[in-house]
């Protein structure tokens, strides 16, 4: 069972699917991340509050479909 996504995937997901960062300037996944994340920690709360709000709604749904789910690493 996957994971729900918190609020920074979903960020960066996005990022992914819009282009915002082309992918002809990098295709490595952990410098997409460090790209996203640099743009996260720009945006203010309430330009977070979005994504804190779907990760909320998709969190609350993932705990309906598996109610006795535990992450173990």
């Amino acid at each position: 069972i996957p994971r729900p996504p918190n609020a920074f995937m979903l960020f960066r997901s996005h990022m992914l699917k819009t282009k915002a960062i082309p992918p002809s300037a990098e295709r490595r996944q952990q410098q997409l991340s460090k790209v996203a994340g640099e743009c996260w920690n720009l945006l203010t709360q309430e330009e977070r509050k979005p994504w804190h709000d779907e990760a909320a709604r998709l969190l609350k749904e993932h705990q309906r479909k598996y109610p006795d789910y535990k992450f173990t690493p």
